[in-house]
Formats: structure tokens, sequence, C-alpha cells
């Protein structure tokens, strides 16, 4: 991993364990593609691959689609993460979002949601980041430098 991949982590890894260890759970989201990387990381931490890797609490509000479908048949698309971050998360747990280009309006407004709780907010995007980059509620944005979505994709399952 290059170092300035690992600059920009410490102190989100360092804040990630302080959250973590009095009781809290990452919260992983994304739109479209990236809803299976943010499935994908909540795997991760609640059934690690690394052999003798301590399990940690985690979900994905991609995961259940009735869930989905029915706060954005009454609510709309733009409100499903941040109502799910409404009933869902504390205040000692972690919000990430992943989206490999521009962040929706549903992304954008979770973080809000998730910021205002009182939690830390990870953001994982792509080279094209100034919206999120620019957006207040962002603890912490890790830019996997590139435009290539695939390229990005990759970077982000890396990190």
């Amino acid at each position: 991993m290059p170092w300035w991949i690992r600059l920009k982590l410490l102190p989100c890894l360092l804040r990630y364990g302080a959250e973590v260890s009095p009781g809290g759970k990452l919260i992983a989201f994304g739109k479209g593609g990236s809803s299976t990387d943010a499935q994908h990381i909540a795997v991760e931490f609640v059934h690690p691959v690394m052999v003798g890797k301590r399990a940690l609490p985690a979900i994905s509000l991609t995961n259940d689609m009735a869930t989905l479908t029915g706060l954005a048949h009454r609510h709309g698309w733009h409100d499903v993460f941040a109502y799910q971050l409404r009933y869902l998360a504390h205040p000692h747990d972690i919000a990430i979002a992943v989206s490999q280009d521009q962040p929706g309006q549903n992304i954008l407004r979770g973080l809000r949601v998730a910021k205002q709780m009182g939690l830390l907010t990870i953001a994982l995007t792509g080279g094209n980041s100034e919206v999120m980059a620019a957006h207040t509620a962002v603890d912490h944005i890790l830019v996997a430098p590139a435009e290539e979505l695939q390229i990005v994709k990759e970077l982000q399952v890396t990190i």
C-alpha cells in the first residue's frame, strides 16, 4: 500500500479503534455497484478472511431489499440511507459511504444524518471527488486517484 494512503488511513483507523471499542459498529452504504462494495466491507468486518483476525460488528444498509424498496416507495430514493441511519445508528457507530464517482443525494443525505447523530463519517470515492470533498459531513475522505471506475473499485477494495 503506498505511503500516502497509509498516512491518510492512520487518523481514520485510530478514531475507528476508539469508536468501536465501547460498543460501536460500522455502518456501510453505497449506490449502484458501490452498494456491493459496502456489503463486502461489512462482511470483511463480521467474518474476516484473515485467520485470527477479530470480528467486528458491521452492517450494510443495502443488504435488505425489502427495506430499501419500501423506503424508496414511501420516502423516495434520496432518503433510503438517512432514514435507516436514524433508526439503526448510535453515536459510537461509524458510517462509511462508498462511491466510485460523484455521490448521489442518498449518499450525501446519509452522511449528513450520520454526522448530525454524532457518528464518525468516512467516504471512499474516486478521482472525481469534488462534491464529496466539499461536503461538511465527511470527517475522513479517502480518494482513489483514478478516473477509470474499474481502477477506483480495485483501489477501494484494497483500502
